[in-house]
């Protein structure tokens, strides 16, 4: 293992501090710069989602009445676990992204929880949920 420790003179001291901030400086837009790509991905998903939405809106403007149900923001029923991912990593690659952050357990509670509800809107929640750590 490979060390590197500040030069012991005290005249050093300062340019050891400052070459250490120069190179933390040149290395934060690299950083920076993969969690811009990340988020355009989930802008887009989301885009992709209020256009499905403007699109397609619910037959009734009634609270109690159930949306229309379309192709278009649902994933179909009945998929198998690598049906879903292969489905969810199609339609958002966002979510998939994430998904794939997840340990077993999470994934599976996130298939079962499409099992019951195949929004999209309601799949992105649950992966968020358990990405965060939230019941």
């Amino acid at each position: 293992m490979i060390t590197i420790t500040p030069p012991t003179s005290s005249r050093f001291t300062p340019i050891w501090r400052g070459g250490l901030f120069s190179l933390l400086l040149l290395a934060a837009p690299l950083l920076f710069g993969a969690d811009q790509e990340f988020l355009r991905t989930i802008e887009n998903e989301a885009k992709q989602q209020a256009t499905t939405l403007i699109l397609n809106p619910p037959l009734s403007a009634t609270p109690s009445a159930t949306p229309s149900v379309t192709g278009q923001d649902r994933l179909e029923a009945g998929l198998e676990p690598a049906g879903f991912e292969r489905t969810l990593r199609e339609r958002l690659p966002g979510s998939y992204t994430l998904y794939q952050q997840l340990d077993g357990q999470h994934k599976q509670q996130v298939y079962q929880a499409y099992q019951q509800d195949q929004r999209l809107a309601s799949i992105s929640e649950q992966i968020t949920k358990h990405l965060s750590g939230k019941p």
